[in-house]
């Protein structure tokens, strides 16, 4: 998006200009480049914790320095933790992960508290990072669940699923892999490649030596088989079952 802002600004599309100049409300801004406008208004933050890897963590911080966005790189462990002795205080009992020798329950729940605080976190910063950036107003925030999870109901309530936008909402995650590798080699973002190959994990139990969580692992499946369900819900008279 900002590449054709800035392509527009520089052939001399006036009124585009005049729109950039009342979002990032700067009256004499012109972007020097597609980096330049981002930088203003797009913001990212990789809220990792002690389950999160550094392939990860270091995959977001070069996708967010190619497309120039405002990036935070913090650790949420203090906050995971808190939420958890606030339980342990109210009920005598703590959780522990299923590697740790904890039941099901107790596992699911260790993993959605992670999600559900960086939802809370993120609304926090939408509303505070132009105040820290000495800017007026406030930020959208972007949801990243794509229309597969969203089908087989493999997503934390409250979390990255919740959001004011949510630009991959409605793609498969076939057609976004395919999206991010064009995207890698047209539009000058090479880390996307990586994404790509990376194994699909919400990296929200611990990493031990025999066990890496994996998203088609948690499912049961693989993205290609749920984007087949995916595509037959789309046939006129179709009719599926997935039973969980």
């Amino acid at each position: 998006m900002c590449q054709q802002v800035v392509e527009a600004i520089q052939e001399g599309n006036e009124a585009v200009l005049a729109d950039v100049r009342k979002i990032v409300r700067e009256e004499k801004f012109v972007p020097k480049d597609s980096k330049d406008l981002a930088s203003r208004i797009f913001h990212t933050c990789y809220m990792g914790t002690t389950n999160s890897s550094k392939e990860t963590r270091d995959r977001a911080k070069k996708l967010a320095n190619e497309i120039g966005a405002y990036h935070l790189d913090i650790s949420i462990d203090s906050i995971v933790s808190s939420m958890v002795e606030l339980f342990t205080t109210i009920t005598g009992r703590t959780p522990k992960f299923k590697v740790h020798g904890g039941t099901t329950q107790e596992n699911l729940a260790l993993q959605n508290i992670q999600a559900r605080l960086r939802m809370v976190l993120s609304y926090l910063l939408a509303q505070l990072l132009p105040w820290v950036r000495g800017r007026q107003g406030f930020l959208l925030v972007l949801g990243s669940a794509n229309v597969d999870e969203a089908l087989r109901g493999y997503m934390t309530k409250y979390d990255c699923s919740s959001a004011d936008l949510n630009p991959i909402g409605g793609i498969c995650k076939g057609d976004l892999k395919r999206f991010l590798l064009w995207a890698s080699k047209e539009l000058g973002y090479p880390s996307l490649a990586s994404v790509v190959t990376a194994t699909p994990t919400a990296e929200l139990e611990p990493i031990t030596k025999g066990y890496v969580q994996s998203d088609e692992a948690d499912m049961g499946m693989s993205y290609e088989e749920l984007g087949i369900y995916g595509t037959c819900f789309l046939l006129p008279g179709t009719c599926i079952n997935i039973y969980i």
